[in-house]
């Protein structure tokens, strides 16, 4: 069965649990209308709890065949989605220039290496921002050690985004598809797979040469994600113009 028939069916099975559901529960519904009728006990009451029951029981198998065909689709037209992107330029200062952009914008330097800073945001309370600047010559090798060193100092703050600046002689076509590569993963699992993850890492790859840094931008549909929120604060210090 090819995937589009196999969405087809999985949406099918998902209206038709909700509509399960809401029929399951029209019959307490029903239960408190009929309760004072004299076959209530004997007639009315088995009916409508093994409707109840019975319904919500049928809904929620349906929904777990359904749900992993529906989140696999999804992931596949978001990740068709940003294929046909390519990675952003961003021309940054020289680096001891951009750490003091850093600080001019109220980022605080910690003793694990990170220029960090916390701001209030409506939609989810606060986001905490962790800028970090390293060296490598692979940048998802770059990522997990960053990550991975994050975790082991002690990861206290939610809404976690990291900017990842990753120094390299040169980006070329092999190192723009990483970037690519890795941005697509972090959009995907973050929109679609798990929207309530509290730790995101955008990785811009930084040309030593040119000072231009590359990096996977982030369309509307995901302006609430925390990806987006880095995406934002990276155009605010080193880009203010696109803003």
């Amino acid at each position: 069965m090819s995937m589009t028939k196999e969405y087809k069916k999985a949406k099918v099975m998902a209206i038709v649990s909700c509509i399960l559901i809401l029929l399951a529960f029209s019959c307490l519904i029903m239960t408190a209308l009929t309760q004072y009728y004299d076959d209530f006990s004997t007639v009315f009451l088995p009916v409508t709890l093994t409707g109840f029951f019975g319904g919500n029981l049928i809904a929620l198998i349906m929904l777990c065949k359904a749900y992993p065909v529906l989140l696999a689709s999804d992931c596949l037209k978001m990740e068709e989605r940003y294929e046909k992107q390519e990675p952003q330029q961003i021309l940054l200062p020289g680096r001891d220039s951009c750490t003091n952009i850093l600080l001019a914008n109220k980022f605080e330097y910690t003793r694990e290496g990170y220029y960090r800073r916390k701001r209030l945001s409506l939609l989810k309370d606060s986001v905490c921002y962790y800028v970090r600047m390293t060296e490598d010559t692979e940048v998802e090798k770059a990522m997990r050690r960053e990550v991975e060193y994050l975790y082991q100092t002690g990861k206290k703050d939610k809404n976690l985004c990291m900017l990842l600046f990753v120094y390299m002689d040169e980006v070329g076509e092999g190192e723009k598809k990483e970037i690519k590569e890795l941005g697509k993963r972090n959009i995907v699992m973050e929109s679609v797979v798990n929207p309530n993850t509290s730790l995101t890492v955008l990785a811009i790859a930084v040309d030593r040469g040119t000072n231009t840094g590359y990096y996977m931008g982030i369309g509307r549909h995901g302006m609430f994600t925390l990806y987006a929120y880095g995406c934002k604060m990276l155009e605010k210090l080193f880009a203010p113009e696109k803003i």
